[in-house]
């Protein structure tokens, strides 16, 4: 009988977080219990370290090691622990290494690529998993740095996952990408969008995941904090309006300006509150949705590196808003918002997708709820102030903080008209197509009417009995014949007048540069400019020369010359 104590102690301990030195660099990796799939390699970002990603006590044990480690101790920050976690219950050794000088440092780029080819394979000979695929992931600097990975030898890369960054993707050839990115990080999500076509031209497998803002509740604040204790911050951060009344963060956390509701009742030894070393400080940078590592898709990181298809199981509704869940479909990642409201037939709720998709090629991120998806929010029993308060939760999803484009058809053409005149939204420009309604709206905002002559549905009558309205229009389109539709021919005239926004080019320093193309032609114009220039200035002394010279008298003839 004592043998069953000794053989789970050692069961126990083959299952524990191990620590390595491994050609000096810091390697930590845990096992999972049963049979072993493969190894996620985890990459920190800046200011981070390989500790982050393990706790120093566990289940009454204590990782010793912590405490020898480059930083002194294990951070166990809640999105690593919980990515960490999953992993493990899928079968997956975790490890990390601390990269770059080895404590609070960013990855050194290629120099740090053999320092990881040697620490898995260490990892690998300790664990008896020679042939195991490795699956790698990291976030910022970490994300960048997996990206070189997929031109190392030796490696049995399956899969890399960039979080909040994009890569080098000309030295990925066959290496299965997944990216996740917050929609506030413009500059990253226009990274993405030229690495996604980049690898799907040379026929790389490649998805994107989007993680939004979320809502701080006492059930996310219990990530870091007990059930009691995460009521009583809630309430101080709703008093002291660090969250607004559907629970998102006012400004970003980075500002500080949610520490002086925490301090009051966490204690230091609880929680530094410190940036890059506080629980609580990382789950208020994945409220925000800026530049943070997530966990949220961990099942869908773990799926898609196994091969499957992701896209089938994210939920549709999951865009959560103060009237609940509703389903939302979304064209492009980044650029102005604008947002489009459909009919009132079930029917018509994909109606705006044709306009939609090409509004994203041309730099727009368009949202199309489906005001249907909800009770609470159906066509006819929603209010327009409710649902400004949805399309004011979708723009906080999105990071936007203004509507660039705001697009209504027959019901919601009428919802667009009273939305336009809520100042909370922002509405710069509005596209109505026979809305069954219209509203006054502000000269701040202009406006472009669309509307087919046979339409019997909503008659053009109803536009014309307004003229004081149709004056105020920068557009007003009609067609002879379409009836009641969003017309193909609508698109051209559409697109005109939204205006579509060229994709800026960022510097390292996150500055919006002109595009190529206006530098291009800034250039050329300076060049030419400069050689008009050059000639009238010459052509200036050269007449200032000759005014100058003195006058001489004819040269004599001389006698006897022919004449």
């Amino acid at each position: 009988m004592r043998l069953l104590p000794l053989l789970w102690a050692v069961s126990a301990a083959a299952h524990r977080p191990q620590y390595a030195k491994v050609s000096g660099a810091e390697t930590l990796w845990q096992r999972p219990e049963g049979e072993v799939k493969g190894i996620l390699f985890i990459a920190h970002g800046c200011k981070h370290q390989a500790t982050d990603v393990f706790s120093e006590v566990t289940d009454g044990w204590k990782f010793e090691s912590c405490a020898r480690s480059n930083f002194g101790r294990c951070l166990a920050l809640p999105e690593e622990v919980e990515m960490r976690n999953y992993a493990l219950s899928r079968g997956y050794v975790v490890m990390a290494v601390s990269g770059g000088s080895g404590v609070q440092s960013c990855w050194y780029g290629e120099r740090d690529v053999d320092k990881v080819v040697e620490a898995v394979a260490h990892v690998r000979q300790a664990e008896n998993l020679a042939t195991a695929p490795l699956l790698a992931m990291g976030a910022s600097s970490g994300g960048a740095f997996v990206g070189l990975l997929p031109a190392a030898q030796d490696l049995n890369l399956k899969c890399i996952v960039p979080e909040i960054m994009d890569v080098q993707s000309d030295l990925n050839d066959k290496v299965p990408t997944l990216f996740i990115h917050m929609p506030r990080d413009h500059r990253t999500a226009r990274g993405v969008k030229e690495n996604i076509q980049d690898l799907q031209d040379r026929n790389v497998r490649v998805t994107e995941l989007s993680a939004k803002p979320r809502r701080v509740t006492s059930e996310f604040l219990q990530k870091c904090v007990t059930a009691e204790l995460a009521k009583k911050l809630l309430r101080s951060f709703e008093e002291g309006g660090v969250i607004d009344s559907s629970g998102y963060l006012q400004e970003d956390p980075r500002a500080r300006g949610w520490v002086s509701a925490a301090k009051e009742l966490l204690p230091e030894e609880l929680d530094s509150l410190e940036p890059d070393e506080s629980c609580l400080a990382e789950l208020m940078n994945v409220a925000w949705a800026f530049h943070e590592f997530t966990a949220e898709f961990a099942p869908q990181i773990i799926d898609f590196c196994e091969g499957k298809d992701i896209t089938r199981g994210l939920p549709t509704d999951g865009w959560q808003t103060s009237l609940g869940s509703m389903q939302v479909e979304e064209y492009g990642r980044s650029g102005p918002l604008a947002i489009a409201i459909h009919g009132m037939a079930k029917s018509m709720v994909t109606e705006w997708d044709f306009t939609a998709q090409h509004l994203a090629e041309e730099g727009y991120h368009v949202l199309v709820p489906n005001f249907h998806s909800n009770k609470d929010t159906r066509p006819g029993k929603i209010s327009a102030d409710s649902a400004a308060a949805v399309l004011l939760d979708l723009m906080k999803l999105v990071g936007s903080s203004k509507i660039s484009l705001l697009m209504g058809k027959s019901w919601g053409g009428g919802m667009a008209s009273a939305l336009v005149n809520k100042p909370e939204l922002q509405v710069e420009k509005m596209v109505l197509v026979a809305p069954a309604s219209l509203q006054p709206w502000p000269a701040s905002c202009r406006a472009a009417l669309f509307w087919a002559e046979d339409d019997a549905v909503v008659p053009i009558k109803n536009a014309e009995a307004q003229p004081e309205l149709l004056q105020k229009l920068k557009l007003f389109h009609k067609e002879r014949t379409g009836g009641h539709r969003i017309l193909d021919t609508y698109l051209p005239a559409i697109m005109e007048f939204a205006e579509p926004p060229a994709l800026l080019e960022v510097t390292a320093e996150g500055e919006t540069k002109e595009p190529a193309h206006t530098r291009s032609s800034l250039y050329d114009h300076k060049i030419i400019l400069g050689l008009v220039l050059c000639v009238l200035v010459a052509a200036f002394l050269l007449r200032k020369r000759k005014n100058e010279e003195p006058k001489r008298s004819p040269r004599p003839q001389k006698l006897g010359a022919a004449e």
